[in-house]
């Protein structure tokens, strides 16, 4: 390649680059809207919490809902753990606020998650619910902040987007990237606190009224969404209900897998959802990753791969940094790019596998995107 050409191939990297940089610092500036101060009283509230082999992790997340001020009642719903999930939850709570039930064989048209959820509503009366996922740990007044949000913002339904946790190089190589992408495709965070932007939710903590939800037909009314908790926020909308979501990482902190395979494949799950049905924003994510370095390598000249390699160390350290990772695997780039581009790549097929269940995968009811039920904002 010629110099021109290598000089061609780095002036895109760098402006790509710069771009993206450019705009997550734009958008981690602009502070979102946070939920209002915790109220002292709330009307009744039930915890529906549903496991899948989550032994590691279904104790801690109880013990930050039992710590919860005004207490809340808390339905555990073991569907179908091998792990030993109910066992340990009918040991530790035998009695008192938790409670432990069994999902029965998931019917078919049914996921997973969305059958349990619906399984847990049988014979409740509490006025509100509160869906979350095990791998979350709640602050003792995240309920409490929801609850004021919702009626200081005369909601139907409050989710919180919390701090996404990142332990050891596999995770820390992939999910602050994948939120980096995830980042650029929310749109104004105060237009999604106000309940005006888009119909999105985050699974991890949706807190909806019990009327609201049972007008739209229970959690029947997802129970084959690509992303359920997307897919919840579109039909309580539909039926003229209002959902906003908000930033809570003081609230709310989820580490949603656990190394660089579990990492890697459940990324690559919700990237199917996510970005099935929308061409574009796939074909600019893989060109993203793959071109400029391309183009910098191809040319042969040192000072090009060089001098797009400190680029986009520094970019990649610097959307790290923003969202509370180490900016210190910035340096590994472009190994966390080139593993984002493989796993939209693979994402693009319509079967995905999870937890030893095939899940098929179609574009998101109303062409809307945003986290499905296994991560956050």
């Amino acid at each position: 390649m010629t110099g021109g050409a290598a000089f061609g191939g780095l002036a895109v990297a760098s402006g790509a680059w710069l771009l993206v940089l450019a705009c997550l610092v734009n958008r981690r500036r602009k502070h979102a809207p946070r939920p209002a101060t915790a109220q002292t009283t709330i009307p009744s509230t039930l915890v529906l919490l549903p496991c899948r082999d989550e032994a590691e992790n279904v104790l801690p997340c109880l013990d930050s809902l039992l710590a919860q001020e005004p207490p809340v009642r808390i339905r555990v719903i073991d569907d179908g753990s091998t792990d030993g999930t109910g066992e340990l939850v009918a040991t530790r709570f035998g009695t008192g606020r938790v409670e432990r039930i069994a999902a029965p064989p998931l019917p078919p048209g049914w996921r997973g998650k969305v059958h349990a959820l619906e399984c847990g509503l049988a014979g409740t009366t509490e006025e509100w619910l509160l869906s979350t996922d095990a791998d979350a740990r709640h602050a003792p007044d995240a309920v409490a902040r929801a609850h004021a949000t919702a009626a200081q913002r005369n909601l139907d339904a409050v989710s919180f987007s919390g701090h996404q946790v990142a332990t050891g190089l596999g995770e820390a190589l992939v999910t602050p990237t994948v939120f980096a992408l995830l980042d650029l495709l929310v749109p104004d965070w105060h237009r999604l606190a106000d309940g005006r932007g888009p119909a999105i939710a985050n699974g991890q903590f949706i807190l909806v009224r019990r009327r609201a939800l049972e007008a739209i037909g229970g959690f029947g009314a997802v129970k084959n969404a690509p992303i359920d908790d997307v897919g919840l926020a579109v039909a309580l909308r539909a039926g003229g209900f209002r959902t906003a979501l908000l930033r809570a990482p003081d609230a709310l902190s989820v580490r949603m897998y656990r190394g660089f395979g579990e990492s890697f494949r459940g990324w690559r799950r919700n990237l199917a959802g996510i970005l099935r049905g929308r061409p574009g924003v796939t074909v600019a994510v893989l060109l993203a990753a793959t071109v400029p370095v391309g183009l910098a390598v191809a040319s042969g000249e040192p000072w090009a791969i060089a001098a797009t390699w400190l680029l986009g160390a520094l970019a990649s350290g610097l959307f790290r940094y923003g969202s509370g990772h180490g900016p210190w695997v910035g340096l590994l780039f472009p190994v966390d790019l080139l593993v984002l581009g493989t796993a939209v790549a693979l994402g693009q097929s319509r079967k995905q596998q999870w937890k030893g269940r095939e899940i098929l995968v179609d574009k998101v009811d109303g062409g809307q995107s945003g986290r499905n039920g296994r991560s956050g904002l």
